[in-house]
């Protein structure tokens, strides 16, 4: 019997000890494995929030520059739209019976359309767009030096003053 213990001890012995050797190096083994797949992760999630950041920037540039350029100049710009509303003279007691904005603006005798307010003419291609083609030829119409016009695609109401002064005479006063 005492042959049989020591076959089973030594049995025991080499089994505990190859369990042992398997185990540190199947250890070793997962180990360099899992740290591998973690930093593959984290790199994965670190591109993805780099992205992410890329994204969130292009968005805020974007909405900055349609802040910047109106709610006129978006990507449907009703200038851009195949189908354009009429732009309709109307009576000097309409302005402002809508919710539309009311802008003024004064025609110099040498042809300039400048915006109440500001330094520069408007661009003569921009007319046609603004007040229509026929607004400037229908002053006085229904007041004394003006025409009041609507224009639906901008949703403004324009009054329109005619002056005898020159722009170009207000250029060199300044």
């Amino acid at each position: 019997m005492n042959k049989t213990i020591r076959e089973a001890m030594i049995f025991a012995a080499g089994f505990g000890c190859g369990a042992f050797f398997m185990h540190s190096l199947f250890r070793k083994k997962y180990e360099e494995q899992a740290e591998k797949e973690i930093s593959d992760v984290r790199e994965h999630y670190r591109q993805k929030e780099e992205d992410m950041d890329k994204v969130i920037e292009e968005k805020a540039t974007q909405k900055s520059i349609e802040q910047l350029t109106g709610p006129y100049r978006t990507e449907s710009d009703p200038e851009d739209l195949a189908e354009h509303e009429e732009i309709e003279i109307i009576q000097p007691d309409e302005v402002g019976d809508t919710d539309y904005e009311v802008s003024n603006m004064t025609y110099y005798a040498d042809g300039k359309l400048v915006y109440d307010g500001e330094d520069e003419p408007v661009d003569e291609e921009d007319i046609p767009k603004v007040l229509g083609t026929e607004a400037l030829k229908r002053i006085g119409e229904f007041a004394p030096s003006m025409v009041c016009v609507r224009n639906n695609n901008y949703l403004k109401d324009y009054e329109v003053l005619q002056v005898r002064q020159n722009w170009c005479d207000l250029e060199e006063e300044e």
